[in-house]
């Protein structure tokens, strides 16, 4: 892929539009009934200023609904309070995650109030469709609009309950944008780190109504950048990294957050073991890396936990990123699917690469989530020439080995498993993915076969869609 290409899929998305999508290859299967809710940067930039990290793009949902053999799509931006400020000023006026604002220190300094992007992932649970973001409170759309209907803050949990000054530093906690479902207990679990005068984890446990316990808080000696974890049917599982935040340097406008990041070579990193009912944690040391993204995790016995991760050596540094986003090439850290074998017993973890390919992006059949699976899902690449895109689909099964599609020069984001009936096995259904065709300029949605990624259906939206980040699949009522 050329730097143009990449340049032009990051374009900002200049229209919301609500229209029933053209089948432009296959047919629909007759069993896929439902919705698919996807979030994602849809610009890039503000009135003219260019964001300088992936991460801070303006948050753009969009639904797909699958019924009676046609697709309805429909695409919003999130009305944060932020981005209304914004469009009526017709400019930049807050800090985000990897961008300041221009003019340097002094236009920067004591900024505490950073852009919520709500750009990151969608969670439906107990009627309620919520846009998370991981560095503060999660907004509630409409599910059938999208329309903003506000912040969420689980009728007052989410407000933070420490000193003066902590509530300065963060009048809110901060919900992560991986939050766990556990399908035999319909819990949601989730975590937030939180910055002050200790920094803390906070996990929380959200009950089938949609009701949040009070958050339960764990110290931790550096604010370490945590992305995801693994939910386990007793545990949760937190990957720490050497990498953590130089928090001073980012309140006082030097750098950004992301700029502010720094780590010690060889420093090991550490799993943090939180028990689900309460009790010690554990930690545990192992090899250095970094990790953002977790496919599964589960149980095997008393003293055991096995995590499959997506697992590199270190994290790429602002300033790649940076250059990626602007359509550099940048040689950037492979990223292996890796297993975990954690002997709580023995205190020991251990390390095996599970394939040679490249990827990210991990999902799964959510009704295995924190149980044992079978079969992963991502977005892949290979050692070459056109790294550091994801030009394909990875499928592997465990004990099996690998099978990709390869979209050619067409970038794919992250593939949604959804099963094929509730009782089926877990490789029976489908994957849901969204690829960015190079040539058109344009976005498609492909309905792939999940065992052999052949595609059964392909859907042409009327616009392209810069690639985005994580969505979730809602079955119909009748079909859940």
């Amino acid at each position: 892929m050329s730097q143009t290409a990449y340049r032009r899929c990051n374009e900002s998305v200049r229209d919301e539009v609500d229209v029933t999508l053209r089948v432009a290859e296959g047919a629909l299967p007759p069993g896929l009934r439902g919705a698919l809710f996807r979030n994602g940067p849809g610009r890039h930039e503000v009135f003219g200023t260019p964001y300088d990290h992936p991460f801070d793009g303006d948050g753009l949902v969009t639904r797909f609904a699958f019924d009676e053999g046609a697709v309805r799509y429909r695409n919003r931006f999130v009305r944060t309070r932020e981005f209304v400020e914004e469009e009526r000023a017709g400019k930049m006026l807050y800090r985000s995650f990897g961008t300041n604002l221009p003019g340097g220190m002094r236009r920067n300094f004591l900024q505490l109030r950073f852009k919520n992007a709500a750009n990151t992932s969608v969670m439906f649970h107990a009627g309620m469709l919520l846009a998370l973001w991981e560095g503060g409170l999660p907004h509630r759309l409409d599910p059938e609009t999208l329309e903003t209907l506000g912040t969420w803050d689980f009728e007052g949990r989410l407000r933070n309950e420490s000193g003066v000054l902590d509530r300065l530093m963060a009048p809110e906690l901060p919900f992560s944008a991986h939050p766990k479902h556990d399908p035999h207990t319909d819990e949601i679990v989730n975590f937030g780190t939180l910055m002050g005068r200790k920094n803390q984890l906070v996990t929380y446990r959200v009950d089938a109504r949609g009701q949040m316990r009070k958050p339960h808080m764990t110290p931790l000696d550096a604010l370490a950048f945590v992305h995801d974890f693994v939910l386990t049917e007793r545990h949760m599982v937190f990957y720490l990294s050497a990498v953590a935040f130089r928090v001073a340097s980012a309140l006082a406008g030097f750098s950004t957050p992301v700029g502010s990041l720094t780590g010690s070579d060889g420093a090991p990193a550490r799993l943090l073991i939180v028990p689900r009912d309460g009790g010690p944690t554990t930690t545990l040391t192992t090899r250095p890396g970094f990790l953002f993204h977790f496919a599964n995790g589960y149980d095997e016995g008393r003293d055991t936990i096995v995590l499959d991760g997506m697992r590199m050596d270190a994290l790429p540094s602002a300033e790649a990123t940076r250059s990626i986003l602007r359509g550099a090439r940048v040689p950037l850290p492979w990223t292996h699917p890796t297993r975990f074998v954690l002997d709580l017993a023995a205190r020991s973890v251990s390390e095996s690469k599970l394939s040679e390919r490249t990827a990210d992006l991990p999902t799964i059949d959510p009704r295995c989530t924190g149980r044992k699976h079978h079969v992963f899902y991502a977005v892949s690449g290979e050692r070459g020439p056109r790294e550091p895109f994801y030009h394909g689909i990875l499928r592997h099964e465990l004990g099996v080995g690998d099978r990709v599609r390869d979209f050619g020069e067409d970038l794919p984001g992250e593939p949604i498993f959804v099963p094929a009936r509730p009782d089926a096995p877990e490789p029976d259904g489908w994957l849901l993915t969204l690829v960015y065709r190079t040539a058109s300029h344009r976005t498609d949605l492909y309905v792939l076969r999940a065992h052999d990624l052949e595609t059964v259906c392909r859907l042409e939206l009327p616009h392209h869609l810069p690639i985005g980040f994580h969505g979730t699949w809602v079955p119909s009522p009748h079909d859940a």
